[in-house]
């Protein structure tokens, strides 16, 4: 709020300053008031996930000042709340202009979440032992600490622009957000017990940003050089926590490392260039650099120059890290050239250049585990580099009869320093056919096709017997070849006067070609249809509709060992192919009217909306004449619960203007919403094994997300 106080004793000094000019001054402004009831049941974090609705009064305000070729705006939105928006405008006409920006957003995850830690929202987690156990919490979680998961971000800044010195400009700016609160952190169970845990990890960032920009614009040219520096701050460079699959607390604090604190910065030169034949040439050239550092000691390792090392939570100790400080520095750099021209009425047409890396100048670290290979390095971590160019160009053509049609190619060669696809290349063909023959119709059809192939390295393995043979099967699919296959249509109508019409479908189909397990395919359906109408310019009505259908198909190996890692083995009951066949429907629909009862005096507004999302998995286990484990079959194994969820949303709105300058309102408000998903039906948070054993002590996090809510709400706004 100190922003908001600044920026307000600003605004009236500004104000002050410019009484002094001959011109007339003029003020205008708009003043809103907001008070509101809600009722809800059900997750309150699930309903304001990135708002802050609750009971009682906000409000919004607009003021214009203006005097001569000077003016200032000022702009506030939900005043008082947790999303609340502040804008200061001002300057003078063609020399300059000035803005100052208050902005504040929640994101909400889950309220009354528990944990059986204390010092949560903070880098220290501890507790106290449940005799007659000597390292378990107390199991019974309700009598554990309760608190919500929430971040809140507020972000500040200011810029000036100046056009004094014409052709030459200068703009700068500098923001800084913070984000504090707390989220969900996971730490999968290891031993003993397979006890996973879910942590309260504390969020306190802060982002500081400086963007400087100078040029010249004149004529056929603009030049600019651009400079942006990020500095990232976090509070909490390591969660230190006590860890219950640990056997001795009182001797080890488990550590995890944050997100470091980071620089960034970025220089860039844009240019464009008018050129003859109605042309233009547009070059953007930039280099940039990020650093961080971390520290990497914790309780699973080490520095090789330590004395001795810690318990973890393995029960283990030895492992060493070449280097318990990772100091990382990514360099980058790119290149966009663009070509466009139209030189004759019938033709235009582009061709463009892209380029991007980076280059990973990073400490890279190797870790050394005794157990597996005294003395001997097991495992070096992968410096990531990436470096992709594209190049290609359209051509649009009109054509007799009003078609007007377009067609572009576009090559693209990405390399990734990673072992199993370290390059790929993708050649992108585009066309689309475009027709406005009649006044009431514009009708659209474009087909695209993408061709990927991938350069796949097979692992080095060293026997039938390493793990590492199943590698020469898998495809990862974010760089596995592919075709991808894209027809897509869309009308427009306009049959008569203030109604028009929208209708489009969009039909898709990937098929991973080399794949063997992994992702197989993907097909999608989309069809959309939009529908306005105004009815002797007193009644306005509206609709939409939208579905999706997708399918995706994976085949994956179930093995002991690398001996049976070859999928085309025959099965066993331990070792077999299994498939996965997930369905997803996706479908939403909204029907409104805004009806003028009285024009310019009473408007009555109703909205409903629908949306629901089903997903769906069938598994088999391809076994052969082996039998199934027992208690499985083929049905009972499929998944029918996948982030489904229903979210209905009603609402009914009168507004009365007895004055032009007076607008009452009154309204009300229902949302519903429904989820159902397998991960958390049945949710639990001490869940127990068949046997009674403890798997793990979990918050809470993203339980029970359903809510109902009613909202009543009237407003009173006034224009001066």
């Amino acid at each position: 709020m100190k922003s908001i106080v600044s920026m307000m004793v600003l605004v009236f000094s500004l104000l002050a300053s410019v009484n002094g000019f001959a011109e007339e001054r003029t003020i205008t402004g708009e003043a809103t008031v907001i008070p509101q009831y809600l009722d809800i049941k059900g997750e309150k974090a699930k309903f304001n996930e990135y708002r802050d609705i609750h009971t009682g009064v906000t409000g919004d305000f607009g003021l214009q000042y203006e005097k001569g070729n000077y003016y200032i705006d000022l702009f506030g939105k939900d005043v008082g709340r947790k999303d609340q928006r502040y804008e200061l405008l001002g300057g003078k006409w063609g020399s300059f202009k000035y803005d100052f920006k208050y902005d504040e957003i929640p994101h909400n995850f889950t309220t009354n979440a528990k944990t059986f830690y204390t010092g949560f929202g903070g880098a220290n987690l501890t507790y106290q032992p449940q005799p007659p156990s000597t390292f378990l919490p107390n199991s019974n979680f309700t009598t554990w600490n309760s608190f919500d998961y929430s971040v809140q971000r507020r972000d500040a800044s200011a810029g000036l622009k100046l056009d004094l010195f014409k052709p030459f400009f200068f703009d700068a700016s500098v923001s800084k957000e913070t984000r504090k609160g707390i989220y969900p952190l996971g730490v999968a169970g290891t031993s003993p017990g397979g006890i996973s845990i879910e942590l309260p990890a504390p969020i306190d960032y802060v982002t500081d940003n400086l963007k400087l920009a100078a040029g010249y614009t004149q004529g056929p040219l603009h030049l600019s050089l651009n400079y942006i520096y990020t500095t990232f701050l976090n509070q909490n460079s390591n969660l230190n926590f006590k860890n219950p699959a640990t056997a001795d607390i009182s001797a080890t604090t488990d550590t995890l490392t944050m997100a470091p604190n980071n620089d960034y910065y970025k220089l860039a030169f844009k240019g464009a260039v008018k050129l003859p034949w109605n042309s233009k040439f547009n070059a953007d050239l930039g280099t940039g650099r990020s650093s961080s550092s971390a520290n990497l000691s914790n309780s699973f390792a080490t520095d090789v120059t330590a004395a001795a090392s810690n318990i973890g939570i393995q029960g283990r100790s030895g492992i060493t890290l070449n280097n318990n400080v990772f100091n990382g520095k990514v360099d980058s750099q790119n290149a966009n050239l663009v070509l466009t021209s139209n030189p004759l009425y019938f033709l235009d047409g582009k061709v463009f250049y892209r380029y991007n890396q980076t280059q990973n100048k990073s400490t890279q670290i190797a870790t050394t585990d005794p157990l597996l290979a005294p003395t001997v390095l097991n495992n070096q971590s992968v410096l990531f580099d990436y470096s992709t160019y594209k190049y290609g160009g359209q051509l649009g053509f009109k054509l007799p009869m009003s078609f007007y049609t377009t067609a572009a190619y576009t090559r693209a060669n990405t390399s990734r320093k990673r072992p199993d696809i370290p390059s790929y290349n993708d050649d992108l063909f585009e066309a689309e056919l475009r027709w406005s023959g009649v006044d009431w119709m514009v009708a659209r059809g474009g087909y695209e096709r993408l061709h990927r192939r991938a350069d796949f390295h097979a692992p080095e393995v060293t026997g039938p017997g390493d793990p590492n043979v199943i590698e020469n099967y898998i495809r990862r699919y974010d760089a596995a070849s592919k075709d991808s296959y894209t027809w897509k249509a869309n009308l427009d109508f306009f049959p008569v006067e203030n109604m028009t019409l929208s209708a489009g479908y969009k039909w898709r189909d990937v098929p991973y070609s080399d794949t063997t397990l992994g992702l197989l395919s993907k097909t999608s359906n989309e069809w959309h249809l939009d529908a306005n109408y105004l009815i002797a310019k007193r009644v306005s009505l509206f609709g939409y509709f939208d579905f999706e259908y997708a399918k995706l198909n994976q085949k994956q190996r179930n093995f002991t060992s690398g001996t049976t890692a070859n999928p085309g083995l025959p099965p066993t009951p331990t070792d077999f192919n299994w498939t996965a066949t997930e369905t997803d429907k996706n479908y939403a629909y909204g029907l409104g009217s805004d009806v003028y009862a009285i024009p310019k005096k009473l408007t009555f507004k109703l909205q409903y909306s629908y949306i629901k999302s089903r997903g769906y998995v069938d598994y088999t286990y391809l076994l052969g004449i082996n039998p199934l484990p027992p208690t499985r079959t083929q049905d009972n194994i499929d998944n029918t619960s996948l982030d489904n969820y229903v979210l209905n949303y009603f609402l009914v709105k009168a507004t009365y203007n007895p004055i032009k300058a007076l607008s009452l309102s009154l309204g009300y408000a229902y949302e519903k919403y429904v989820y159902d998903d397998a991960q958390y039906n049945g949710y639990q948070n001490v869940p127990l094994s068949p046997a009674g054993g403890t798997l793990g002590f979990l918050t809470g996090a993203y339980a029970n997300q359903g809510y109902r809510a009613n909202l009543y709400f009237a407003s009173a706004s006034y224009l001066f």
